[in-house]
């Protein structure tokens, strides 16, 4: 699935992604109906909680009973950005090829959690040598570049998952992300910047400043979610949307990580709220403005793990505990 369509060429780049956001999709309740009458014969409606929901979007997404986990897939999409040279953040571009280097040797710390939960790591390049552009002073892609980077993300979902789990990495990611809420949702830059209680006042204050001359710069331009993606985000924030879209068609569920991750959903969810239907958020991390999104979406995290920031960790955790939901169906006659 390496193209957004064989049909004629559309008006512009993204009339295939509204397209596809927009298409509806048919499920079976029968699946998740058979969940909740499991559980209900193992005790008292309610008595499994967060993990018998889980169990039951579980299955209505796979389309089977009982539900299960045997091909688990975390995607991590690398991306560099043209403002992370002007100090909004702690890290570099340096420090991601070093990340994706110790992912690709298994000697990174999220290594160890995929190989203890069971869950594949493929990790996605995206142009590290070739970041975006400066986006307070231009888009940071052009309507062709994002589009065809939404298309890459539906990569994710080579050897058909059975879950897919999302993160990212890369400097400047996070003051990209702000950017586009602020796009979506409105409100301050200070609002959606809101950092983790590691990050240095001067350095927020830096982001800050840079998401309000982007607003200004692009003053006009940002009422449609994918404009707002296209002049404000990064390609992994496009590659999320992507595979956030096929894995819908394609009725695979999926695992949102940080902030990040979760305002690549909150551009879909501005397209169609029914097209991350499929979506669950793995975790809360410890920055407020991850919350605030998720609110703004209507999505309730699975557990409040408190991580400083994504990076793909709790996603995959999350695999575990989506895993442990599971189990009371272990043995259950398929249907």
């Amino acid at each position: 699935m390496n193209t957004l369509s064989d049909a004629a060429s559309p008006a512009t780049p993204f009339d295939d992604v509204r397209d596809l956001a927009l298409r509806k999709v048919e499920h079976d309740p029968a699946p998740a109906e058979s969940v909740r009458q499991a559980l209900l014969g193992m005790g008292r409606e309610g008595d499994f909680g967060r993990l018998g929901e889980a169990a039951e979007w579980l299955a209505y997404w796979q389309g089977r009973f009982p539900p299960r986990i045997e091909n688990a897939t975390l995607a991590l999409f690398a991306g560099s950005h043209g403002i992370s040279s002007k100090e909004i953040t702690l890290s570099s571009d340096d420090s991601t090829r070093s990340k994706v280097e110790a992912l690709r040797e298994g000697k990174a710390p999220l290594s160890a959690i995929a190989a203890q939960v069971g869950v594949n790591i493929r990790v996605f390049e995206l142009a590290l040598d070739k970041p975006t552009a400066d986006f307070a002073e231009v888009p940071a892609m052009s309507e062709r570049e994002c589009a065809a980077t939404i298309a890459y993300g539906f990569e994710a979902l080579e050897g058909k998952p059975d879950l897919l789990a999302l993160g990212v990495i890369g400097a400047g990611i996070g003051t990209s992300a702000a950017a586009v809420a602020c796009a979506l949702y409105g409100g301050t830059a200070n609002y959606w910047v809101r950092p983790g209680p590691q990050t240095p006042k001067d350095v927020s204050a830096s982001r800050t400043e840079l998401v309000n001359k982007a607003l200004a710069t692009h003053r006009g331009h940002l009422d449609d979610p994918l404009e707002a993606l296209r002049c404000l985000g990064g390609r992994e924030l496009a590659a999320c949307v992507g595979a956030i879209l096929a894995a819908r068609i394609q009725s695979v569920p999926v695992v949102l990580d940080g902030f990040a991750t979760t305002i690549a959903a909150g551009v879909v969810h501005a397209i169609n709220p029914d097209a991350v239907a499929h979506v669950l958020s793995g975790h809360v991390t410890k920055r407020p403005a991850h919350e605030a999104a998720l609110e703004r979406i209507a999505m309730r995290p699975l557990l409040p793990f408190e991580f400083n920031t994504g990076g793909g960790m709790g996603s995959a955790a999350a695999v575990g505990v989506l895993k442990t939901a599971c189990a009371p169906f272990l043995g259950q006659p398929a249907n």
